[in-house]
C-alpha cells in the first residue's frame, strides 16, 4: 500500500528529474546563445575588416569578442560543474538513470565539456588571431 511518505518521495524524484533537464536544456541554450552572439560578431568584424577604411572598429570588434568569449566560457563553467552536481544527484536518486547511463556511456569525454570549454576556447583562438591580424 502506498503510504504518503512514498508520493512525497516519488513527488521529489519527479521534481529532480525535471529540474534535471532543464538544467541540461539550459547549458545547450545558453551555448546557442553565445554561438548566435559571436557568429553576429564575426560577421560585424569581416565587414568592418573588409571596408579597407579603419581597422581600429575591427580591433574593438574583435576585443568585445574576445570578452564575449571570456563571459561565455565562464557561464559555460558555471552550469557545467552545477550540471555534474545535478546528474550525481539523480543517479543516485533514480537507479534506472544511472543504469542506462553507465551503459550508454562511450570512453572518452563527454559532449558537456566540448560545449562548455571546447567551443569557448576555439572562439578565443579566432578572436585572439583577428586582433593579431588586424
Amino acid at each position: 500500500m502506498a503510504t504518503p511518505e512514498n508520493y512525497e518521495q516519488r513527488d521529489a524524484d519527479a521534481r529532480l528529474w525535471a529540474h534535471h533537464l532543464h538544467t541540461d536544456a539550459m547549458l545547450f541554450q545558453r551555448g546557442n546563445l553565445f554561438l548566435v552572439a559571436q557568429s553576429l560578431l564575426a560577421v560585424a568584424y569581416s565587414t568592418t575588416a573588409a571596408s579597407g577604411t579603419t581597422h581600429a572598429a575591427a580591433r574593438v570588434l574583435a576585443g568585445f569578442g574576445l570578452a564575449l568569449t571570456a563571459i561565455w566560457a565562464y557561464v559555460g563553467h558555471r552550469y557545467h560543474r552545477y550540471n555534474r552536481a545535478i546528474q550525481r544527484r539523480t543517479a543516485e536518486r533514480l537507479p534506472d538513470y544511472a543504469e542506462t547511463y553507465t551503459t550508454s556511456r562511450i570512453s572518452g569525454p563527454s559532449a558537456m565539456p566540448l560545449i562548455a570549454y571546447a567551443l569557448p576556447i576555439l572562439a578565443a583562438v579566432m578572436w585572439i588571431v583577428l586582433l593579431i591580424v588586424t
